[in-house]
This record gives C-alpha cells, structure tokens and sequence, in this order.
C-alpha cells in the first residue's frame, strides 16, 4: 500500500510544472547554502549510476536519457536504478564493508553474508528490520544469515558491543574496555560491560555436543553454573563418555558435526566485571544501555530483543542519523558529522536542520535505503555542478555549493571499465604484487562471489572479500574487512601503474575490437564504416557523453592518414584511444 501511494505521489509531483513541483530538501538545503546550477544532464546521469549503483551507464541507457522527457527523466532513471540488481550488489559491499563481512567465513555457506545483505536491500526492506535481524539473529547460519553478524567474532559480547556501539549507535565506546572513557568522563568502564552484557547470552556451537565455552561458564550465576555442569555430567554418563577411548570420542564428535555453526542462547549467561587492581569485580554486570542508561530486564528474556527495541525505537532519532550521515556521505560529498563512526558529546553537527529533515523523511519512509536514496538524488541540491576549472571556491562550505569531485571507488572503477568497454567478464582480477514512491523493489537475479570461481568476474561483487593483496581491487582500496570502513580511496603511484599496464587494462584494450570476441564496436564500424559514429560510441560507452567538436577534429587528423590509406577497422588506434580514456582524469571521477 505505501508503495502505491509513493508511486501516485511520484506521478503527480512529475506532472506538475517546474515552480509548483519544488523539492522539499531544497528549501532546507538554501537556509545552510546557495547552490550551483545543476550539472549537464548526462554528467548527472553517469553520477547518479555510479552512486546508486556503482557502474557508469551503459550508451543505450545514455541514449534512451537524452530522449525522454526532460522534466521526469532524472526520477525515472534514478527509480530505474535502484530497482536495478547492481544497486543491491554496490550498496550491499558498502554495508558489507561496515559490518566486516567477509566471503569466506568458516563454518558458514561461502559469502552467505553479503548474500544476505544484498538480498534484503534489493527487496527494499527496512532498515530498522534488518538491524533487529542483526541483533537478535540466532539458529543455523545457512538458515538464518544474520547469525553472522556474531560468528564473525565468535559471539564475543565484547566484540558486539565494540561494533553494534560504532555501526549502528555512532559511538567508539570500546576504550572503556580497560578504562573510563577518556573523552566522556560521564561514560564508565562499568557501562561498556553493562552494554556487552546485552549479548553475553550468545555464543556459537559447531557441534551437537558442544557445550558452553570454558571461559564463558564463569560468567553464570553460582547456581545456575552448579546446574548445567550437573547435566553435562549428567549426559556425558549417559554416552560413557568417560570409558570411550580417543578415536571413539573422535567418531562421536564427527557423527554429531553440524553441517554450519548456528548462534545459540542460553538466558541464565551473564557478564562478570573483570577483577583489577584498583577496582572491585567479579559481580555479573546489569545490562546499560548505549547512553549509558541502566535496562529494566525481565529474568529468562533474551537481553539482545531488548536492546534491539531500544536501538531501533522511533524516540531514537540518532540510530537512524548514523545511518543517513553515512549515506548523505556518499551521494552528497560532505557529513553532518565526522567521524561516521564517533559522534560524542563534543561532536558539532553540521547542517543539524537538515538532518532533521531527512530524518522525519527517513521515518516517513518506514526506514527504506533505496527510499532516501531516491529522495535525496531527486533534489536540485544534489544535482549542483561540480566546480569548473580554475573556478575559486570557498575553502570548507564549497562542498555545499557545489558537488565536490571525487575518484571511483574500487568496485566503480571496476564494474566501469568492464562495462564501457563491453566486457562480459574477466577471468582473474591479479595485478602485479603492490607495494605496501515507486516500488522499488529490485529486478533481477542476484549475483555472489563463488570459490575457487573459474567462470570469470563480471561484477567486482563476485570478488571474494576481503580480496587478495596483489589484486585490482585491493590496489584501489578494498579493505580487509578487519575493521569498520576499512575501504578507502586515496591515489598513488601503484594505481597509475596498474591502470597504465596492469594485467586488467591489457587485457581490456587488448581484446577491444578483436574480430573473434564477437567485437561490439567492430559490429558497429562494420554496420556504418564511418570512424565519426566510432569515436561517438566509445565515448558515449565510457564517459556518458558525446565528444566535442574540438576532440572530433583532433581525432579525425589521428585517425585519418592511416583509415584513408588502409580502408578497414583500424583496431590499433582505436584501442589506443580507448586505452587513453581509461587513464583519463574524467573517467575515474565523479563530477
């Protein structure tokens, strides 16, 4: 129901005439900053594909935007891409990167992590949905995904507390592992426990006969701790566990493997406050909340449904400004706040107006990604110009006034240089060794990193993660997903290397043009035999754009000495001209 009620509301606002259709953001955005002129339509087109759904627009997609109707085409390509499965496949590596997640996982089905990830957002489901799945998650993981969210620390609480503090609270509270927080003298060292104490009933079992951890069992109450070591005992005479020799016991152990791990909770499991030197401890911690605010629990209740209420709550409007911050980042190219990760009580938010504002949509919206993601690009204020050359801007608001340029990020670079060039896949991504509204629901199948994949990449997706030192998309900065954000995008000397003579890049301007690849742009030479509507193609195919009369002219004296004398396909030039293209700044930015 509230997809068709956006779809009807999408149509009457795009009917609408241009000063009765005003953008809600832009009004708010005006009492923070002016802002430029939009960008050129097909600089906006190729921007928002790359960041909705980290690829560059195919040429057909270029020709079908430049055709449509000037006053909808922005809202219909922007919905178009979201529904897109490269949306979810793009955005599920960024959150990907946030919760850590890696391909390989052991005792899970292979990359059933981000699988689960990209599942949920290409079926547009809420966010605060997914976070509670998160947090509560328990059972088989290759039945209930979310479980690894914890078997990616083997269901440490300390660990969860760490991460669920940072991703989804905006906090670094983890300091107070070992001592009051240095920063927030109100934030104990008592309160970090408590809030791991939300999660000390989890832990992970790998076989049927697993019991609770040795570490662990000191953190349940005496009585309840003389219980269950009374029925481990209990039933391992059941088994004559004590008379089975070791391969016997071995046998036992493997007839009761279980295919994956599974997250498993027993409600007596507490925290105990660590003993030290200069503090009393021992005692099983009460749970805190991420404020510091002590949790009224009933006994026998799962402590995590609690704190997942509390998080996701609507009286919590910071649960929700973490995750809009993050992706306001991305589109937008400036933060309400830095770090994503860290808002404390010193922190000074930018703009906090308009954060309000895209919370009360965000809520609106019932917490949907793709919904605030469709919002936001659908403004005047993200679509504002890039600075021209030599234009002067104004130190630290000149992101606000204009969209401040930026580099593609491993995955876009990745996608687009297979894409502009029409490669339907690449067999390896090894380099040489680096030196240190509408229903949005997506179409399409998804795609996932295989083992030991022989098929060939076709969307940097498909990369396990975290990916191989010595590999493309490690050189442009895929993380090792060891940390929060652990990507990042910064220039040097390895990626110049790579895209000049990288295995990648030979290998796609080598196979450009080749009469035995079944050659896109050989197709269309041979379907018009004029080099003009060429050079048109392949720079519609990888900038988004037609050229200019002046780089026409510039490539007809190139091209033509050689075209006129040998009267074919002069693939040599051409892929040099594509191999040009690639190292160019326009390409691997975003403007």
């Amino acid at each position: 129901m509230k997809h068709r009620a956006l779809a009807c509301l999408l149509i009457t606002i795009a009917l609408l005439p241009p000063s009765l259709s005003a953008h809600p953001l832009d009004d708010v955005y005006r009492k923070h900053s002016n802002f430029a002129e939009n960008a050129p339509p097909g600089v906006l087109l190729r921007r928002m594909s790359l960041q909705i759904r980290g690829v560059i627009p195919t040429a057909e997609e270029v020709r079908a935007f430049e055709s449509a109707n000037p006053d909808t085409r922005n809202e219909l390509f922007a919905a178009r891409f979201l529904r897109d499965a490269d949306y979810a496949h793009y955005w599920s590596g960024v959150l990907g990167s946030m919760l850590r997640a890696r391909s390989d996982q052991r005792d899970a089905p292979y990359d059933a992590y981000q699988a689960w990830l990209a599942k949920t957002l290409h079926e547009n489901r809420s966010y605060r949905q997914m976070v509670r799945d998160l947090i509560t998650a328990k059972g088989p993981v290759d039945q209930n995904a979310a479980g690894l969210f914890y078997l990616r620390d083997n269901a440490d609480p300390l660990e969860a507390a760490e991460y669920v503090s940072r991703v989804f609270y905006g906090r670094r509270l983890s300091c107070a592992r070992c001592h009051d927080h240095p920063t927030d003298p109100n934030y104990k060292r008592r309160d970090f426990y408590g809030l791991a104490s939300f999660f000390s009933q989890t832990f992970v079992r790998k076989n049927k006969l697993d019991e609770i951890p040795w570490n662990r069992r000191e953190d349940l109450p005496v009585d309840a701790r003389k219980k269950y070591e009374d029925e481990m005992r209990r039933l391992r005479a059941q088994m004559n566990w004590d008379k089975l020799s070791d391969a016997q016991r071995k046998k036992l152990r493997e007839q009761n493997e279980l295919p994956f791990a599974q997250i498993d909770v027993l409600p007596e499991l507490g925290l105990r406050f660590p003993h030290t030197d200069d503090s009393p401890g021992g005692d099983l911690v009460k749970p805190v909340y991420p404020d510091g605010k002590p949790a009224i629990i009933e006994a026998g209740a799962d402590r995590r449904e609690v704190l997942a209420k509390w998080l996701t709550a609507k009286t919590n409007d910071r649960f929700r400004k973490v995750i809009i911050n993050r992706i306001w980042t991305r589109l937008m190219g400036w933060s309400f706040f830095t770090p994503l990760d860290d808002w404390g009580p010193e922190t000074k938010i930018r703009a906090p107006e308009m954060l309000d504002h895209l919370d009360a949509v965000f809520v609106e919206k019932d917490y949907r990604i793709k919904d605030l993601i469709l919002y936001i690009v659908t403004s005047d204020a993200y679509r504002r110009r890039a600075p021209a050359p030599g234009e002067s801007v104004n130190g630290d608001e000149s992101a606000l006034a204009s969209f401040p340029p930026s580099r593609m990020d491993y995955a876009q670079l990745f996608n687009s240089m297979l894409r502009g060039t029409n490669n339907a896949s690449v067999p390896h991504v090894w380099e040489r060794s680096a030196t240190t509204s509408l229903d949005l629901t997506g179409q399409g199948a998804l795609k996932q990193a295989v083992k030991d994949n022989k098929a060939g990449f076709t969307n940097a997706c498909e990369v396990p993660k975290p990916v191989h030192s010595s590999t493309f998309l490690s050189i442009f900065g895929a993380g090792r997903r060891e940390d929060v954000d652990d990507d990042e995008i910064r220039p040097d000397i390895d990626q110049v290397l790579a895209l000049m003579n990288g295995q990648l890049t030979s290998r796609i301007w080598r196979e450009y043009g080749d009469p035995n690849k079944n050659s896109f742009i050989l197709q269309e030479f041979e379907r018009t035999k004029r080099m003009d509507d060429l050079f048109d193609t392949i720079y519609v195919s990888l900038l988004s754009r037609h050229p200019s009369e002046k780089e026409k002219a510039g490539l007809q004296r190139v091209f033509s000495s050689r075209f006129e004398a040998q009267g074919g396909f002069q693939r040599d030039q051409v892929q040099d001209l594509v191999w040009s293209i690639l190292q160019s700044r326009e390409f691997i930015h975003i403007y």
